[in-house]
C-alpha cells in the first residue's frame, strides 16, 4: 500500500515538472533497464506508452520519430528497438536534475 501511494507521489511530480520528452525518455531507460535482463527491445505500442506517459499518442510518435532519426531506437509496428544505449542516454543528459528545474 505504502508502494501504490509513493508511485502514485512520483508520477504527479513527473506530471507536474517534467516535460513529455523527458518522461519518454527515462520510461525507454527504465524498460530497457530491466533488472532482471536488460532488453533490446521493447513490445508495445505508443498509445500504451502514451497512456503511461499521460499524453497523447501523437506526441509520444512524434517524440519517438525524433529518436530514431537520431538512432537512439528503431521502431517496427508494436516494437521499439534499442539501437544505441549511448544516444539514449545522452538525450537524457540534464534531465537528471531535481523537478522544477528543467520545466518550460
Amino acid at each position: 500500500m505504502a508502494q501504490r501511494l509513493i508511485d502514485v507521489m512520483v508520477l504527479a511530480e513527473e506530471l507536474a515538472f517534467r516535460r513529455v520528452d523527458q518522461r519518454l525518455v527515462h520510461s525507454l531507460l527504465d524498460h530497457f533497464s530491466n533488472k532482471r535482463r536488460p532488453l533490446q527491445f521493447l513490445e508495445t505500442t505508443h498509445e500504451e506508452l502514451a497512456r503511461e506517459l499521460g499524453t497523447a499518442r501523437e506526441v509520444v510518435s512524434r517524440l519517438l520519430k525524433e529518436m530514431e532519426r537520431t538512432g537512439a531506437v528503431r521502431m517496427t509496428r508494436g516494437r521499439i528497438e534499442l539501437s544505441d544505449e549511448s544516444i539514449l542516454l545522452q538525450l537524457a543528459g540534464g534531465f537528471n536534475a531535481p523537478p522544477g528545474k528543467n520545466a518550460r
